[in-house]
């Protein structure tokens, strides 16, 4: 289907309107189906994500997750930079554009609400603590939730990692627990749990048990990375020991918020191009008809 539009010598010419509205509608799509694809990459450390964090790790010995994330959107986000493309005469982004802008924004405010959601969804410290005793058969299908953990915490290999992203910085680490008297053993490990900076066990009870909220697979993937570097033969089906649930719950908490000032940057950004496109318009501004 084409459209046609009358030029400045009075010929008409066709142009395919529709063909290029609905490109820039793929673009836009694609755009924010890109960031979103991204985002669980970084949370479940899978895919490009992953390839790049190895890939800092071996060239700058850390790992950078905010900026990787921005550069790996922007690159592979790129297309979407189309939409702002015009003729010789036009001089603002269409309103596809502007679209695209809103439609990032709504994408980011419901991955935001999802976050949140989810972080409501974890286990909470309320509740009867589960006496678990690494080794026996009170380990065995060991559920989430407040849990007591009985071990040996294996000290030197203790790993973590400091985050710095867009609106907060942390430092968490975690150790390896094993059955009392099995540290020496070939055993894959099943249980890890947080310890404080100082090396200081959380949550540690005076009878040398450590109390917490018990989350299968919850160490973010770098660390098991480092873990298996170092040595420790980490179990498929392994469990954390989270000393509180602010801790369980920070990195909800932080993507929350990072995707809530993403939401407004787009929004805003969305606002300021309408409002200047319509500045323009009654100012007899040539403009992009969509």
């Amino acid at each position: 289907m084409t459209n046609a539009r009358q030029t400045g010598d009075g010929s008409t010419r066709r142009v395919p309107v529709l063909r290029r509205l609905r490109m820039r509608h793929l673009l836009a799509a694609w755009a924010v189906a890109v960031a979103l694809v991204l985002l669980w990459q970084s949370l479940a450390y899978r895919g490009l994500m992953a390839l790049a964090a190895e890939w800092e790790f071996d060239a700058f010995g850390r790992y950078y997750p905010a900026m990787t994330y921005l550069l790996l959107v922007v690159l592979l986000g790129s297309p979407v930079l189309w939409l702002m493309r015009g003729r010789a005469d036009d001089h603002l982004p269409g309103r596809t554009f502007i679209r695209a802008l809103l439609g990032v924004a709504i994408a980011c405010a419901l991955g935001s609400g999802l976050a949140l959601a989810t972080m409501i969804a974890q286990p909470g410290d309320d509740g009867a603590a589960t006496r678990i005793v690494i080794g026996s058969s009170s380990a065995e299908g060991a559920r989430a939730g407040v849990a007591v953990l009985v071990g040996d915490v294996i000290e030197d290999r203790v790993a973590g990692l400091s985050e710095n992203l867009f609106v907060a910085r942390r430092s968490f680490r975690f150790a390896p627990i094993v059955a009392p008297g099995d540290r020496g053993g070939s055993a894959p490990v099943r249980f890890f749990a947080e310890i404080g900076a100082d090396n200081t066990l959380a949550m540690a009870r005076r009878d040398g048990a450590l109390q917490g909220i018990l989350k299968p697979q919850a160490l973010p993937g770098e660390l098991v990375r480092l873990f298996r570097y170092a040595g420790v033969d980490v179990a498929r089906d392994y469990q954390v020991l989270f000393a509180t649930r602010d801790s369980l719950t920070w990195p909800y908490r932080v993507i929350a918020v990072e995707l809530s000032v993403v939401a407004l940057l787009c929004a805003a950004a969305a606002l300021g191009l309408h409002l200047y496109r319509e500045r323009r318009r009654q100012a007899g501004g040539k403009i992009l008809p969509d």
